[in-house]
């Protein structure tokens, strides 16, 4: 009887865990899955190993310095932003707050865990401030969205007849194309719901929009500080440069004979489309993307390129493992 029991207490707490963490499991599993099918090829693997044995270990070291600074102007970016909202935070707490967003980041699951631990840092010390927080958490991925945006406009919309010569890049570069189209929609029919004569209306479902309505003030509060919207985007496209730069380091890293406008030309695309919650970080994805792009445009063997992706990976996720040193350094002493 007790056996049976213990066996159904099991059973309950596996599913209990299935419902909050299924999606990373599909994801995980997946990224295991793509890894594996880029790597089960014998000979693969010998590239692989030599390509390694001839790294240079000097372009890993600049490209580890450049994801810093990537990570550094994001911190900057969401200073700007907290200071568009009226949240008096100094620039070193913000450093603070980041770097433990980012690590917190890599050891949850889903991309958006350490925008939760920034929102939660922030409330906890301007109890008032909860939906200025989120605002400025939100818009700080708006200003990356429009340099992405834009990126994707200066270096792949000129070379659209390249990426169209080939059938694997042509679908990913459709796929990108679109989601980047869909978003920018989205967020004109959001605007549109923020103006005075669509939230007078009486619509049925007006309760279900309250939460949306109420992130919607975000529109207007940009409005009104153009500026600091400005310096936003233009620290969000250096952060954007410095992060395409870090895989162009791993890519000289491993003595691959590509350009930095070469890698600036894929990477609008790889960001994009990793930004679909199929693997984990974009692990397996982010490779997938690599080896196709870089081998079909450039002719670059695919052992490198898929090494390229995850050094450039394996740096960025070193530096968000330094972020978690920043931890003790964090007061959450309300002001």
């Amino acid at each position: 009887m007790l056996l049976d029991l213990s066996k159904s207490m099991s059973y309950l707490s596996f599913l209990s865990f299935m419902r909050k963490y299924w999606l990373a499991a599909v994801q995980g599993i997946l990224s295991v899955f793509l890894i594996w099918r880029l790597f089960e090829n014998p000979t693969l693997l010998t590239s692989v190993e030599n390509i390694l044995l001839a790294a240079d270990l000097r372009w890993m070291l600049v490209g580890l310095i450049s994801a810093l600074l990537t990570e550094s102007i994001c911190a900057v970016r969401w200073w700007l932003m907290l200071r568009l909202f009226g949240i008096p935070m100094r620039l070193p707490q913000v450093f603070a707050f980041c770097g433990a967003g980012l690590f917190f980041s890599l050891g949850l699951p889903g991309a958006g865990g350490g925008d939760v631990f920034r929102i939660l840092y922030v409330i906890q010390k301007y109890p008032p401030q909860k939906l200025k927080a989120s605002l400025s958490v939100l818009a700080d991925r708006l200003c990356g969205l429009v340099a992405l945006i834009a990126t994707f406009t200066a270096t792949v919309l000129p070379n659209w007849s390249l990426f169209y010569s080939d059938p694997h890049t042509r679908f990913f570069t459709s796929v990108a194309a679109i989601m980047l189209s869909s978003t920018v929609v989205l967020l004109f029919l959001w605007w549109i719901t923020t103006l005075n004569p669509i939230k007078n209306l009486s619509l049925p479902f007006k309760r279900l929009s309250e939460r949306p309505a109420q992130m919607g003030e975000i529109f207007s509060e940009l409005a009104k500080r153009p500026r600091l919207v400005l310096l936003g985007v233009i620290s969000s496209a250096l952060a954007l440069a410095m992060h395409f730069t870090t895989y162009f380091c791993t890519s000289q890293a491993f003595n691959i004979k590509v350009s930095l406008w070469n890698i600036l030309t894929i990477m609008p695309i790889v960001d994009t489309i990793i930004l679909l919650p199929v693997t984990l970080y974009g692990v397996g994805l982010r490779e997938t993307l690599f080896e196709s792009l870089l081998g079909s445009l450039y002719g670059v063997d695919y052992g490198a390129a898929v090494l390229a992706s995850l050094g450039g990976f394996g740096l960025q996720a070193f530096v968000a493992l330094l972020g978690g040193m920043m931890i003790p350094f964090i007061s959450l002493k309300r002001e």
